[in-house]
């Protein structure tokens, strides 16, 4: 799943046609606007910039390819970046995130359609009292595993295993944002869920 990963990445180069370096100061900006591991985004400014990249020439390439919009005024040579000011192209940044989108998919074909409690049936593939759309829940299940494909291919078999031993689903909107799926894990043992712990919840 890696080598699938590492040829997404290159695809994404090729269709905009950038560097490998331009597309890690894009992960980086990425990284900082979400929120996420602000500790890499500073070792990554850390970084010999001969191994990394000058920075500005970067941005005006990403500006250029039309990844960061026209209308940010990338900073002159000494003035200070701010990351969350530059103003990214939505449609390319759905188009950077559509491994995401297809792992989320899958969640939601391999997440059950419904369970019955007390004899009432109720439906779990909901998000709706959580997420926007579909496409929201899908990026919110990307960004929570880091988009990484193995951790992805865990949840999937946890649900699969979940399903076989009568777990407890909640809807898909609260799996997602209370990622239940490190509740299951931590219910597994030796890659298979203890049924006593789950008959216990």
């Amino acid at each position: 799943m890696k080598n699938l990963e590492l040829k997404q990445q290159l695809a994404f180069c090729d269709k905009y046609v950038i560097t490998p370096n331009e597309l890690l100061l894009l992960q980086i900006i990425l990284l900082a606007q979400e929120g996420e591991d602000p500790e890499l985004v500073k070792t990554y400014f850390n970084a010999n910039v001969d191994a990394r990249g000058f920075t500005r020439p970067m941005l005006e390439r990403l500006q250029a390819v039309g990844i960061i919009n026209k209308s940010y005024k990338i900073p002159n040579k000494g003035e200070q970046l701010d990351l969350y000011a530059i103003t990214l192209n939505k449609n390319v940044i759905k188009d950077y995130y559509k491994c995401s989108f297809d792992m989320g998919k899958e969640l939601f074909d391999a997440y059950p359609i419904s369970t019955v409690v007390n004899n009432i049936e109720y439906k779990l593939r909901r998000i709706s009292k959580k997420f926007d759309s579909l496409e929201d829940a899908y990026r919110a299940y990307g960004k929570a595993i880091s988009w990484n494909p193995e951790t992805h291919n865990k949840v999937i078999e946890l649900v699969k295993q979940g399903i076989n031993n009568n777990y407890q689903f909640t809807t898909l909107g609260d799996f997602i944002v209370d990622r239940d799926w490190l509740n299951m894990e931590a219910m597994s043992t030796d890659g298979i869920m203890n049924n006593t712990s789950m008959k216990l919840l």
